[in-house]
């Protein structure tokens, strides 16, 4: 990780306390799928990622039972975000 994001970033913001990398995607996924919505409500969920965990929370995000998962890169062509519905 470059020195810029260490250096000014809280660990707790980095690292997860174990593990699992998307811990923190999946409670947050969960959560919001378990809103209370219309039946033709849908709901738009974005996240900033990790560059390296794109196929991951895309997978986690299908398993989860999101739908029209995609994929955006930043300015640098680098997979950063992510926007799917549930």
């Amino acid at each position: 990780m470059k020195s810029n994001v260490l250096d000014q970033e809280p660990a707790s913001a980095l690292f997860v306390p174990d593990s699992d990398p998307l811990r923190f995607y999946r409670r947050i996924a969960e959560l919001f799928a378990q809103r209370p919505m219309t039946n033709d409500q849908r709901l738009d969920l974005f996240f900033e990622i990790n560059e390296n965990l794109s196929v991951e929370t895309e997978h986690l995000l299908h398993s989860l039972g999101y739908s029209d998962i995609q994929t955006f890169t930043d300015i640098y062509s680098k997979p950063r975000f992510i926007h799917a519905i549930f």
